[in-house]
Order: structure tokens, then C-alpha cells, then sequence
């Protein structure tokens, strides 16, 4: 790529002018709604759409970037108060490509580059680039879509199927979420509408047993819907290949995303059992590396749906760095349990008297405490560690249950601690970190076998 700057595709002040226009929406609307229909007002609006085409040229116009002869990427942008933005193309970890409907219709991608150390958001972002130059910008940066040394087909390529797409959206953690939130639209839509009506939108609701029986199927087919079209529109023509160097995946059907990770960047695979997948025996592999730790959870992503029992093979085929077995875990000793059940149901007593007091519900006091040990007894029978072959695999729960797996030497951090308490009884915790900053811990464990562990660890990461 020669050093010279170079500006970003002429779809690019298209893409700018409907980022302005979109940053002035809201004053044009509030323009319209305050001053009516207008002459005026109509100038106005107009005025706004006009200054907006002219901000996305200027911005267009004043961004440029180039790989200087010292290998590293410059990113200027900016009319006014123009920035630049240098990163070392050795710094780079991941080089990812994402192409919308706007960005489809004028054949142009989305590039962005993003550092081992980054943040929340990708160092430099580049809003058209050209397919040709994409494949030109990814050689430089040392993510090329296919080295010419690798093979023709790819060592494992490993395609989401749409049996599996489905079930990814009905089993995943979208209904949790959507549940609070149309509770909270409903009681919202009941303030706004309980001066317009004779009664409140909650009075309106059915109270026969079936009317309520099918206004919650309506709901919960309405979720259930909003669940499958979400994970269609992120997770639809999941592929993922490896060769010899690195991973690539490719997802999404509106915003479409190719991401390329060199293997030696990937620091754990971690496996996520969801409460309503764990007991269909399916998990989500979720990918950590330093590149992606505020990223998305759909970004972050290995395989959206997979057989539990089959994780192992499938993290040995696209990851071969971490293959490992995943079963036999050494558990905490049977003496912990208490431990594991003694902090949730003390938590639990203490809520369900202040529910006592406050509201007088007694009557929750236990079945918190019930589902308090319940809670502690999953934790307990959960929690186990292996070190093999120089990998280390922690499992955990809380509410789902995760599996770490990662290389020793890897590791960031590992650490041991232990309170007076657990001093008393001969415990203590051990933890871990990888460099997305994920952390797995591991709690009430025999002190020795902490102590043991601990310097194991420290000798694989010399």
C-alpha cells in the first residue's frame, strides 16, 4: 500500500451525510412539532438537511488514512479541529469488515481495526472501503483474507445450521431480557394513557383465568418471535473457518460481518450454559482475546450453539492451541458445601425479613431461603478445575454455568486468597484472568491444593 494518504470511497459522504442528518433529527422534529406546518418551518427543515450534506462532504472530505513506512496505520479526520490516530500495524489484533444495506447498495465496507489494549471501541474505523482495497488493507495489516502459502480449503470450516439458528434463539437470553422491559413499557403505556382513558391500561387488561391465559401467550409468542428475528438478523450464515493461522467468521444478515483473528491472539475459549440451554445439554463458545473484551456478545462469539458433549471436539477443531478434555473436574472438597450454602441463604434471610418488616410477606422468608440453597448446591456441585497438557480449565456458576479453557502460559493473572475464616478451616480461593479480563474463580478450595495449583501455574507462565 503505498504511504501517500488515501480517502475513503466516494459512497463514504453519502454514509457521512446520513450520520449528520441522523445527529440533527431530533431538532428538525422538534422544529416541526413547535412551529407547525409552516413556510418557515419547512425552510428551515430544508436549511438542516442542507447543512447536514454539507458536515458528511466536509467530514468525507477531511478524512484520509495510510500506512506510513514505518508500519503503522494514521487515521485524519476532522474540518475544524482536525485528529489523527497512529496505530503500530504490529499492535493490531483484529481487522473486521461489516457491511449494512447502505453500504451493500454502493458495494463498500466497513473496516475496523482494533488493538490488543483497546476499548470499547475499535481504534480506527474506515466507513467505505472498496472491496479491492478491503482485501488490500487486510495483506498490510497482517489480516489477509487468505495467505497464499494456506492451502486452497481451509483445516475446519464449521457452518450454524437453521435448525440450530432457531434453537440458539429460542434457548438464548433474549426472553430474560425483553421480559422486565415489556413490564415496564406496560406500565409506562399506563401513565401515558390513563388521562385519554376512563381507566388505566392495566384496569383494560382481561381478569378471566383464560383472558389472562391469552393475553400471556400472546406475549410470550410475541417475545418469542422477537427472539428468533434477533438472532436470525445477528447470527444468520454463521461460518467459521480456520487455517493455519487464523480464525474467520463470517454472520449477520442486515449488518453483515467478516472478522479475522490470528490463533495466537486467542487467549481462552470459554463455554456458556445457559439456564435454559443447560438442560438440553447445549452451550454457547464464546471467543477471548484482548481485541474483543468490550465487544458485543454477538462479536465475541465462537459458535452460537453447540452440544455440551461436544464442545471439546469442536474447540480442538477450530482452536487446536486449547484442545483439552473438559471432564474429569477436580471439585472443591465435600467440607466446602457449607461455605457454598452459609453466604446465599444468610443473604436470603436478611431479604425476606426486611420483605417481612417492610411489607409484612412473611411468607417469603422461605421459599427464598429454599431457592438461596438451592442456589449454593448448584455453585458447589458446578465448581471444578483441571491442569493438563498445560491447559487449565475452571468451571463456575452463578446463574449460568461458564467453562473457561486456556493455555497457562496465557494467562494474565492467577492469584490466591484466603479470608480469616477460610484460614480457620483450611480453605482458600484461587482465581485466574485472560486478557480479555474475563476472570474464573475458584472458591473454597483445600489450602493446600490452592497453595499447589498456584505454583504450577506460576512455573507454566515462566
Amino acid at each position: 500500500m503505498s504511504p501517500e494518504p488515501r480517502r475513503l470511497h466516494p459512497a463514504g459522504a453519502v454514509l457521512e451525510t446520513l450520520k449528520a442528518a441522523r445527529e440533527a433529527l431530533l431538532p428538525i422534529i422538534v422544529l416541526i412539532v413547535v412551529g407547525g406546518a409552516q413556510a418557515s418551518t419547512a425552510v428551515l427543515a430544508l436549511g438542516g438537511v442542507v447543512v447536514a450534506a454539507v458536515a458528511g462532504y466536509l467530514r468525507w472530505r477531511s478524512t484520509t488514512y495510510r500506512v506510513g513506512e514505518d508500519d503503522t496505520l494514521i487515521l485524519r479526520r476532522g474540518v475544524f479541529s482536525p485528529s489523527e490516530t497512529a496505530v503500530p500495524v504490529s499492535r493490531v489484533s483484529s481487522v473486521d469488515a461489516e457491511q449494512g444495506p447502505i453500504q451493500r447498495l454502493f458495494g463498500v465496507q466497513e473496516v475496523l481495526v482494533q488493538t490488543a489494549g483497546g476499548g470499547a471501541k475499535p481504534e480506527v474505523v474506515l466507513g467505505a472501503v472498496a472491496a479491492p482495497e478491503v482485501a488490500r488493507l487486510r495483506e498490510v495489516l497482517g489480516h489477509p483474507e487468505r495467505a497464499v502459502a494456506d492451502q486452497e480449503e481451509p483445516a475446519a470450516r464449521v457452518r450454524l445450521s437453521g435448525g440450530a439458528l432457531v434453537a440458539a434463539a429460542v434457548t438464548g437470553p433474549q426472553l430474560g431480557v425483553l421480559l422486565p422491559l415489556v413490564a415496564g413499557l406496560g406500565a409506562v403505556a399506563d401513565d401515558l394513557f390513563e388521562e385519554s382513558v376512563d381507566g388505566g391500561l392495566v384496569d383494560r387488561l382481561p381478569d378471566t383465568v383464560a383472558g389472562i391465559a391469552l393475553l400471556a401467550t400472546a406475549v410470550l409468542g410475541a417475545l418469542l418471535l422477537i427472539s428468533v428475528l434477533g438472532a436470525i438478523v445477528a447470527f444468520s450464515g454463521f461460518t467459521v473457518e480456520r487455517d493455519a493461522q487464523r480464525l474467520r467468521i463470517r454472520r449477520g444478515l442486515l449488518q453483515r460481518r467478516a472478522a479475522s483473528l490470528p490463533l495466537h491472539r486467542v487467549h481462552a475459549v470459554r463455554v456458556v450454559e445457559g439456564l435454559l440451554r443447560r438442560p438440553f445439554g447445549l452451550a454457547t463458545l464464546r471467543v477471548e482475546t484482548a481485541g474483543y473484551r468490550n465487544e458485543p456478545v454477538s462479536t465475541r462469539t465462537l459458535f452460537p450453539l453447540v452440544r455440551t458433549a461436544r464442545a471439546p471436539a469442536l474447540i480442538a477443531e477450530l482452536v487446536p492451541a486449547l484442545a483439552t478434555d473438559l471432564q474429569p473436574l477436580e471439585p472443591p472438597p465435600r467440607r466446602a458445601l457449607r461455605r457454598y450454602l452459609l453466604t446465599p441463604i444468610f443473604l436470603a434471610a436478611v431479604a425476606g425479613t426486611v420483605l417481612g418488616l417492610t411489607t409484612g410477606a412473611w411468607w417469603t422468608l422461605v421459599p427464598l431461603v429454599v431457592l438461596a440453597a438451592l442456589q449454593g448446591l448448584g455453585r458447589f456441585r458446578a465448581a471444578g478445575w483441571r491442569l493438563a497438557g498445560g491447559r487449565i480449565v475452571v468451571r463456575e456458576r452463578l446463574i449460568a454455568r461458564h467453562t473457561i479453557v486456556a493455555r497457562a502460559e496465557r494467562l494474565q493473572e492467577h492469584a490466591r486468597s484466603q479470608t480469616p475464616f477460610q484460614r480457620r478451616t483450611g480453605l482458600a480461593d484461587l482465581a485466574v484472568a485472560v486478557g480479555s479480563g474475563r476472570r474464573g474463580r475458584l472458591i473454597h478450595l483445600e489450602a493446600a491444593t490452592a497453595d499447589e495449583l498456584f505454583q504450577r501455574l506460576r512455573a507454566a507462565s515462566r
